[in-house]
């Protein structure tokens, strides 16, 4: 599924998310705080879909790809987002 807004917004975890940018980069970013990018890898995959994947802020690739880019950048924040709980650790997020 291709994203085609050049700004958008997504809720994930009771937490905002706005993608700014495009048609080949967005920036991730929750209330201000920058948390990677969203990126166009290919536009034209396997399958005729762009596939996406993601880097952190300062410019490291992140782990991720993927045609379906909500679910690229939800799983990009699961990872890299401290507001986010790991739901595998006993510590509380940074968030509480």
């Amino acid at each position: 599924m291709a994203l085609e807004l050049t700004d958008t917004t997504i809720e994930h975890r009771g937490s905002s998310y706005a993608l700014s940018g495009g048609p080949t980069e967005w920036a991730i970013t929750r209330a201000g705080t920058p948390l990677g990018h969203l990126v166009v890898k290919s536009s034209a995959g396997e399958e005729g879909e762009p596939v996406y994947t993601t880097s952190l802020p300062d410019g490291t690739a992140g782990n991720l790809e993927g045609t379906d880019w909500e679910q690229v950048v939800r799983g990009h924040l699961n990872e890299f987002d401290p507001e986010i709980a790991d739901p595998t650790s006993d510590v509380p997020s940074a968030g509480g």
